[in-house]
């Protein structure tokens, strides 16, 4: 089965509000989005169906939130600051006394425009095998620092929910060297993540490639694509 919280990780390093400028990230209460997840390591491909749910507001510290349920039960916190979106982290709705896990990050800037950059840590979740005959899962877990880019803001995308334009391209790029071990070494770690995102929907589809240069672990990929958008 695939892992849901790395489906969430990658998804916020990616819900309607009154100002134009977060039609791509809209946080209105009801929206839900289905999509098709696809997650290629050595071990081969997995498919999954994903969900998640903007659920209304909350306060958080005294500060107001907006809340996003996941297909596990995992809530996602997000704020409007003067920055920008943020996301500020998650708990977990299945457990009897749920603890809030701090993770702020920008999600989209304001203002913004093509061009618009800031940068971000990431840590690797692609890189891993579980091979015979111990079945021992081996994996590479690297921090690696992005630096992110609005790179358009007129791409047309088109995806299992229909064809969406003048969607917002954002890419992330990043690289550092990351000492794994005897059985790889040392080696360079690369990470490259696109995410599109349509005005008034928000992410209708990310692409995220895990490389390094070791052939025994020599990349991941993950996709997320729409399948279908509900406004209520």
């Amino acid at each position: 089965m695939l892992n849901y919280s790395l489906v969430i990780f990658f998804l916020v390093i990616c819900t309607s509000c009154s100002n134009k400028e977060y039609s791509y990230f809209p946080l209105s209460s009801g929206l839900k989005w289905h999509y098709n997840v696809l997650l290629t390591t050595r071990d081969g491909l997995k498919k999954q169906k994903y969900i998640l749910h903007n659920i209304g507001s909350d306060k958080l510290n005294g500060e107001s939130v907006f809340l996003r349920k996941s297909l596990d039960g995992t809530i996602l916190y997000y704020s409007v600051l003067e920055k920008g979106i943020y996301y500020l982290g998650s708990s977990d709705s299945s457990v009897l006394d749920p603890k809030f896990i701090s993770d702020k990050r920008l999600v989209i800037p304001k203002p913004f425009a093509i061009n618009t950059k800031w940068e971000q840590l990431t840590t690797t979740k692609l890189l891993k095998k579980t091979g015979p005959p111990q079945k021992t899962e081996f994996k590479i877990i690297a921090k690696v620092p992005l630096e992110i880019e609005i790179e358009s803001l007129d791409d047309t995308v088109v995806v299992p929910a229909g064809q969406f334009n003048n969607c917002m391209r954002i890419k992330m790029t990043g690289s550092s060297y990351k000492n794994a071990g005897n059985y790889v070494g040392l080696t360079l770690v690369n990470v490259v993540q696109t995410n599109w995102y349509s005005p008034g929907v928000g992410l209708v589809k990310m692409e995220r490639l895990e490389r390094t240069q070791s052939a025994a672990l020599d990349k991941g990929t993950l996709s997320i694509e729409l399948t279908r958008f509900e406004s209520g």
